[in-house]
């Protein structure tokens, strides 16, 4: 039987491991954190992933759990001008604890082993493959796992080699109740030099999730409160949907990274979700990203004759950067517009005017397809 361990079970991680379960492999499944949490995250999941969801047979199960169905997007510049654009296909608001704990008892249910909270510290190539160092944070004792086969999916690119460089940006996120605005919407707000959204998720509240310079939090002192309160003051829309609001869970913060998918991967280890690459997260595109990635790697262990396969191993690679390249740099300059308040108001304009324009951005962040 094949055996693969595979690092995090956020979406990328426990999607790769419920289908290769349901196909017979031993999967052991390390995750260092407690489920339910909470994790900076933009809580929508795009079309892409929804579409891997139905097709494992998902998707109808998740629709019960509340989610939110998000039919447009609202686009509000700093001096209160907006516009309204259809999304080409709806969207689902979910909050990351529960979908996180949904994934990962699906994973569970096909037969996957879970080892949590259980943390790997260690990652090294043998001659029969790779040998892993396991921390089980219960006990605090530490063990070797020597797999066929690993998959990486720990939420940053931590394969080994130099690591990307920092981005210098934050994400801030922390959930509302209270908001004024609608319940079937993505809204995107620009500030100055940053830009933030507000998403519905389930049990009546929104997700605030923001990009930051890390300057900018330094010079709050780390009081993401504060830093709020002065984003707030910068864009009048976010300001009319926050009037009466309550923050109802504590503020996140985590860096943003952003890399193109690497030319190599060590042998006998595979990435998936945001440890292969990420990108701007304006587009809410990280889950649907993170499933569709992990669809396709196991997919390739499910049908290669070998991960050292170096020939079936490059074409996952552009498999890879055809669904991250084009959507990154999409994203990236949809954040510099969105953060530049002269840009925004202008887009606003331009989207009232042709509403076209709108279909084309979404088009390139991946919306359509």
């Amino acid at each position: 039987m094949p055996d693969v361990t595979i690092i995090g079970a956020g979406p990328a991680g426990s999607t790769a491991a419920l289908l290769l379960a349901r196909r017979g492999w031993d999967v052991t499944l390390l995750e260092q954190h407690r489920f339910p949490r909470d994790k900076v995250c933009g809580e929508c999941l795009s079309a892409l992933g929804i579409e891997v969801l139905d097709r494992i047979s998902l998707g109808d199960r998740l629709r019960t759990l509340s989610s939110v169905n998000l039919t447009k997007a609202i686009l509000h510049a700093g001096n209160g001008d907006s516009a309204t654009a259809p999304l080409p296909r709806p969207m689902l608001g979910i909050s990351r604890a529960l979908f996180d704990e949904f994934l990962l008892d699906e994973a569970r249910r096909a037969g996957a082993r879970v080892l949590q909270p259980a943390r790997c510290e260690g990652l090294e190539a043998t001659e029969s493959g790779v040998r892993l160092r396991v921390r089980d944070l219960q006990r605090n004792t530490v063990e070797s796992h020597e797999p066929a086969h690993v998959i990486v999916a720990d939420g940053k690119s931590a394969l080994p080699g130099p690591a990307p460089d920092h981005t210098g940006d934050f994400g801030i996120k922390s959930h509302w109740t209270g908001i004024s605005g609608p319940r079937d919407a993505i809204e995107l707000f620009g500030c100055r030099g940053c830009y933030g959204g507000l998403a519905p998720i389930e049990g009546g509240r929104w997700n605030a999730a923001f990009s930051v310079p890390a300057s900018r939090l330094r010079a709050h002192g780390g009081d993401i409160e504060t830093l709020f309160g002065e984003l707030i003051s910068e864009n009048a829309g976010l300001a009319r949907r926050l009037d009466g609001a309550r923050r109802v869970g504590d503020w996140l913060a985590a860096p943003l990274p952003r890399f193109a998918v690497r030319a190599t991967w060590p042998a006998g280890v595979l990435p998936v979700g945001n440890a292969a690459a990420a990108i701007e997260p304006i587009g809410g595109e990280g889950m649907g990203l993170a499933l569709r990635s992990a669809e396709l790697a196991a997919h390739f262990l499910i049908t290669s004759d070998g991960i050292a396969n170096q020939a079936k191993r490059s074409r996952l690679r552009r498999e890879y950067r055809s669904l991250w390249q084009v959507r990154g740099a999409a994203c990236r300059v949809g954040a510099r517009v969105v953060s530049s308040r002269m840009m925004a108001a202008i887009s606003t304009e331009i989207l009232n005017a042709d509403a076209r324009s709108g279909n084309v951005a979404m088009k390139l962040m991946g919306k359509s397809g």
